[in-house]
């Protein structure tokens, strides 16, 4: 099913959506808002998969190119399942061993209802992998892209869903994680081109079984930054080659704080597989930075936290034509910063914790951030996390920015590490007075 876009942006009109939807969308589009709860309790329950399908820890890739050595590494990591997910482009040959492929065929049969209104040729599908190794008793979700490797092919995050981690101590809305890494003058992708002047934060208190739901690692090599940054930080064919501080401890982003996270080297524990799900409408450069900043708002919710973690995995970047790239950004560089602040103000108090998603979701539509068909994926996912017998995580009270504080607010700086500059050539240099 391929989705064509209303003229007006917040018309649910030829949005595909299941005949049977617990949702009634046309009172969605003439209300402008969730009209009411929807009852979950309605959702038949699938039957489980068979013991011998069933694995607790599984790596999520989607890819429309034949297995690159990056995955077929991937493959070999031991205790892991890799699971990669096609889409029209991918080669109808592609097999390859120790791992499960989903052909668009294989995605159809599985019958999930995220399946029948996600467009295809888009990085969104991905959606689809994350629901079969929920489905086939996940317990943690690592997902990365075919072009990204792991050092020593071994997945390097602290797995366990509490622990005992710095947390940002600060009243900002935004703070950059690459600068507690080594990296003060780049920032990640998604981060609002608005607040890149501001002077990285380097305060933190240590917090006491702090629940990291969500794990980002940083990559050396070509990470996770804008066309901004490479369109202007880097002379004409060199390959970017950066490194981030592995001594620099993870660090945890507080309630009411933002910072963009992506899909390329991310951990999900199973409290945190309801933010899997990607909104379809953005370009390959903006869907998971809108999932990112929709999950971190719902985080709060149940006193979850997006964690930053050290460099755990290096990326040669696949080529890519970076003024492309710059059009497939344009909405992180004028929208982000407005995301942030509508999520500053919203609550869904008085629901559960899906219908709260669902609002959430559509309440972005009206608002013009995100399309009427990425509130109807939300939907249709939830529809399908509840008939796996997925339970949501418990609401939390009022959020705190740490409960149980075992070390006062301390500053914390790490060495600045050589960045990329014009007019250098390929050598990286340090700026010893940034931060």
């Amino acid at each position: 099913m391929y989705y064509t876009q209303n003229e007006n942006p917040l018309s649910w009109d030829g949005v595909p959506t299941p005949k049977d939807t617990l949702v009634d969308w046309k009172e969605v589009n003439r209300m402008r808002k969730l009209p009411k709860a929807v009852e979950w309790s309605k959702i038949k329950r699938r039957t489980p998969p068979s013991k011998e399908d069933m694995h607790d820890k599984w790596i999520v890739v989607t890819s429309i190119a034949a297995p690159t050595s990056d995955v077929t590494l991937l493959s070999k990591i031991a205790g892991w399942k890799l699971l990669v997910v096609g889409d029209k482009k991918t080669p109808k040959s592609w097999s390859l061993p120790n791992t499960i492929y989903l052909s668009v065929e294989k995605q159809v049969e599985l019958g999930y209802r995220t399946a029948q209104v996600m467009p295809y040729s888009n990085y969104a599908r991905k959606t689809i992998g994350h629901l079969y190794a929920i489905q086939h008793g996940a317990k943690m979700i690592y997902e990365t892209d075919d072009d990204t490797h792991p050092y020593n092919n071994t997945i390097k995050f602290f797995q366990e869903q509490k622990g005992d981690f710095y947390v940002y101590s600060t009243d900002r809305d935004t703070v950059n994680p690459y600068a507690h890494f080594g990296q003060a003058s780049i920032w990640p992708r998604g981060y609002p081109l608005e607040n890149i002047a501001n002077p990285p934060v380097y305060t933190f208190v240590k917090c006491k079984d702090a629940r990291a739901l969500i794990q980002q690692g940083v990559v050396d090599g070509d990470p996770d930054v804008d066309a901004v940054f490479r369109l202007t930080r880097k002379d004409d064919g060199v390959q970017l080659d950066l490194r981030f501080d592995p001594k620099a401890p993870p660090i945890l982003i507080p309630p009411g704080a933002y910072t963009p996270y992506n899909c390329q080297n991310t951990l999900h524990f199973k409290d945190a597989f309801w933010g899997l799900v990607l909104p379809p409408s953005g370009t390959l450069r903006v869907t998971d930075i809108w999932r990112s900043f929709y999950v971190q708002r719902l985080l709060q919710e149940v006193n979850g936290y997006l964690g930053y973690f050290g460099p755990t995995a290096y990326q040669v970047r696949n080529a890519h034509n970076y003024l492309r790239d710059f059009i497939d950004e344009e909405e992180l560089y004028y929208k982000s910063g407005r995301y942030i602040s509508y999520l500053e103000k919203w609550n869904g108090r008085g629901l559960d914790f899906f219908n709260r998603m669902l609002k959430l979701a559509i309440d972005l539509v009206v608002e013009d951030i995100w399309k009427p068909i990425d509130a109807v994926v939300v939907e249709a996912w939830i529809e399908d996390l509840v008939s796996f017998g997925y339970e949501p995580p418990k609401l939390s009270t009022t959020p705190k920015p740490c409960k149980h504080i075992i070390e006062s607010t301390k500053e914390m700086k790490f060495q600045q590490q050589p960045s990329s500059h014009l007019r250098i050539g390929k050598k990286m240099k340090e700026i010893q007075s940034l931060g």
